[in-house]
């Protein structure tokens, strides 16, 4: 099932989904040292398109794709970044065509062996690919209680649903296909959040879309226990508190 199929969830994830990419733009240039900016650049499973759009801080010529026809009717700057429905694993591209693919918080939704044939297809020698998560880590400040009520609560009710975390992103794995894992990087981005918006952000996870997809509960219904769970930890509506999200990026580069 793709979670993000869903005009529902798509109406939601673009007004949830916290605009952290920018930051994490700023370590990958670092890091690959980015002096100009290249030719071309592809965002895959790009969403909304907030991943995408920051793109344009590295590269002249942004493309974002996604499997999600109603994902990309509600994407970013339309005029400026070529969209495109499609797969992870099949893109609408001739080969050695990007300096650089990024994908942000989707690789654990693809076939990741048949994913990397493509990328290996469509990047130039050389050329980069850079996956990349921002996930809820339920660090809240002045909230002591708060990963135990994520853990323990929210979690105990809206489980999350299977994803593939357990690929081996070693060389030995990498090397048949093309690739070489050079680095990983792990930091903490801080957003800011009141009640309301925290509660917006969670169903945009997965784990609500599926419970309401598979009519287990309504929005509603969810929107309506978040309100009475997290007066817990916000002491009014409109108190703003800093939640510390996990990031990690792994630099990937094709051999040649």
């Amino acid at each position: 099932m793709n979670y993000f199929n869903p005009k529902t969830a798509a109406e939601r994830y673009a007004k949830g989904r916290p605009d952290f990419h920018g930051n994490t733009i700023k370590h990958i240039k670092d890091f690959i040292k980015i002096d100009h900016k290249l030719d071309k650049a592809l965002d895959i499973a790009c969403g909304t398109g907030l991943s995408t759009k920051a793109l344009f801080e590295i590269a002249k010529e942004v493309y974002g794709t996604d499997a999600s026809p109603e994902m990309l009717n509600h994407a970013w700057e339309k005029d400026k970044i070529h969209y495109a429905l499609a797969s992870a694993e099949q893109q609408p591209f001739e080969g050695n065509t990007f300096d650089l693919i990024t994908v942000s918080s989707g690789v654990h939704w693809f076939d990741i062996d048949k994913f990397l044939i493509e990328a290996n297809r469509l990047l130039k020698s050389k050329s980069w690919l850079v996956l990349y998560e921002n996930h809820f880590i339920a660090d809240v400040q002045d909230s002591e209680n708060f990963p135990h009520w994520f853990l323990q609560v929210y979690l105990k009710k809206f489980p999350s649903p299977p994803r593939n975390n357990a690929y081996s992103w070693t060389n030995e794995n990498l090397h048949p296909k093309n690739f070489n894992f050079v680095h990983e990087e792990k930091f903490k981005n801080a957003i800011t959040f009141n009640k309301k918006q925290l509660a917006l952000y969670f169903t945009t996870q997965s784990n609500i879309i599926a419970a309401v997809e598979q009519n287990q509960t309504t929005y509603e219904q969810v929107e309506h226990w978040l309100d009475q769970e997290l007066a817990l930890f916000f002491d009014h509506a409109d108190t703003a508190k800093t939640i510390n999200f996990g990031n990690w990026i792994k630099y990937i580069q094709r051999a040649n």
